[in-house]
């Protein structure tokens, strides 16, 4: 009997060391209950996970660098950004000294190419808004998986310098972010008036401002009128010697404007909102309703060199009608002056559809 009992003792301890030993064997592949805590290693991001860069040639300290570097920054910090957000971004860049405009882009004929662009979801353009520059940005965004490298060769095999007639671009810069495809062709002049550090700064421009002549006129604080002097001027600072038609086409564009608009040439003669013949302007231009009663006119007169402006202006005031429009009648009445450049509005006071009357 205790031989028996001696036997079964040992080979109970037996199975129990046998047990444990199993248990220390499987120590630490124990799933994971949520309280024990677990030693990890960081996983390794896939290839694919990390967006590819494809950089353009350019050359640091210029507007072209300035322009890519910002693109890079926008894109590294949310690759998610709308191609329009980041033209609107890139259209305020201190590289650009004149007046720039973003719109969204939709395959076909493209500014600065010669033939259709296809092959891109979503696209947004920037550029000048008045004036022969030449200067075209562009911002594609491709689907997954899209050939990025054959989409770039197409826009350079395309490009053309010259698209602006009077005027052709010395650089064609293209690159990608992911799939995002950036391109730009601008001048060389661009990189001569860049200030100090990359942040612009045209001296030209800076002169041409505080030795121009300004007749601002008086006008209600808060209304249409101050509104639309006040991007009038704005257009003038940023580029001195823009046309008549360049100038009123900006301020068709303006955002206080709710209504379609356009703008237009005009000659010497009977022009909308005058009583008498206008003449005495070297060019002309008009903006205003494309359609509609709305008792809206504008316009920008170019004089010649050493005309009385003040005059001119007077001429204008008094032959002006506030209501030419027969249904409606215009609030006020705005002249002013960059030089010789006239500006020329009857509007109502308020603009905008939820704006009150002052």
């Amino acid at each position: 009997m205790r031989k028996l009992l001696a036997t079964i003792l040992s080979v109970s301890m037996i199975i129990g060391m046998a047990a444990c030993g199993k248990k220390d064997d499987n120590k630490g592949t124990t799933p994971d209950n949520g309280n024990t805590p677990t030693a990890t290693v960081a996983p390794t991001a896939p290839a694919e996970d990390k967006a590819s860069v494809i950089s353009p040639d350019v050359t640091e300290n210029t507007a072209g660098s300035a322009l890519w570097e910002s693109f890079l920054s926008m894109m590294t910090e949310n690759p998610e950004t709308s191609a329009l957000d980041m033209a609107n971004t890139l259209s305020t860049n201190p590289a650009i000294q004149f007046m720039a405009m973003a719109s969204e882009s939709e395959p076909g004929y493209l500014a600065g190419f010669s033939e259709e662009i296809t092959g891109f979801e979503s696209g947004a353009s920037y550029g000048p808004m008045i004036g022969s520059i030449a200067f075209i940005g562009h911002i594609f965004k491709l689907a997954d998986g899209a050939d990025v490298n054959a989409f770039i060769e197409n826009l350079k095999s395309k490009a053309d310098p010259r698209w602006n007639i009077c005027v052709g671009a010395d650089y064609i810069q293209a690159g990608a972010y992911g799939n995002t495809v950036y391109f730009l062709m601008y001048p060389a002049s661009m990189d001569k008036d860049l200030g100090e550090g990359g942040n612009g700064g045209s001296e030209s421009g800076a002169d041409n401002s505080a030795e121009a002549v300004i007749i601002r006129p008086e006008v209600a604080a808060n209304t249409w009128g101050e509104l639309l002097w006040n991007t009038f001027e704005a257009v003038m600072t940023e580029e001195p010697t823009p046309s008549a038609l360049d100038a009123a086409f900006a301020l068709s564009m303006d955002e206080s404007i709710q209504f379609m608009a356009g703008s237009s040439e005009i000659e010497p003669g009977y022009l909308a909102g005058f009583t008498q013949e206008i003449s005495g302007f070297k060019s002309g231009a008009t903006f205003g309703p494309m359609m509609g009663s709305i008792a809206f006119i504008g316009y920008v007169f170019e004089l010649e060199e050493g005309a009385d402006v003040k005059e001119f202006m007077s001429n204008l005031t008094e032959n002006s009608d506030p209501r030419w429009n027969i249904c409606v009648e215009a609030d006020q009445t705005v002249a002013g002056a960059y030089n010789n450049m006239v500006f020329f509005l009857m509007c109502p006071e308020s603009y905008g559809e939820k704006q009150p009357r002052e």
